[in-house]
C-alpha cells in the first residue's frame, strides 16, 4: 500500500491542507521542516487516519472534536486506488 495524497481537512494547525506524496517509485518520503511547523500533527493525523481517532487528544484546539477530519487516497500493488475520509464522532 502507498499514500499517495493525506487530506488534513480539520486537525490540529491544518485547516483544508492536501500533501502530494504520489512522486518517486518507493513510496518513502521524507517530512522537514522548522519546530512548529505540524510535522508531529501530520504523524497524529495519520494514526487517527489508519487507527481511529483516541477518546481525547490535543489536536482540537482550532477545531472541536466533532469538525476533526483526516482523509487520503492509497492505492495497493495494482495500483487499485481508494479515498476515503475519517472523521471524530461523538
Amino acid at each position: 500500500m502507498r499514500i499517495l495524497e493525506l487530506h488534513l481537512r480539520a486537525i490540529g494547525p491544518f485547516t483544508d491542507l492536501s500533501l502530494d506524496l504520489s512522486a518517486g517509485d518507493n513510496g518513502l518520503h521524507i517530512i522537514y521542516g522548522p519546530n512548529e511547523a505540524g510535522k508531529s500533527s501530520a504523524l497524529r493525523a495519520l494514526s487517527c487516519l489508519f487507527f481511529g481517532f483516541p477518546t481525547q487528544l490535543d489536536d482540537n484546539f482550532l477545531h472541536p472534536y466533532s469538525s476533526l477530519r483526516v482523509g487520503a487516497r492509497i492505492c495497493n500493488d495494482q495500483n487499485e486506488q481508494l479515498e476515503f475520509l475519517r472523521r471524530k464522532a461523538a
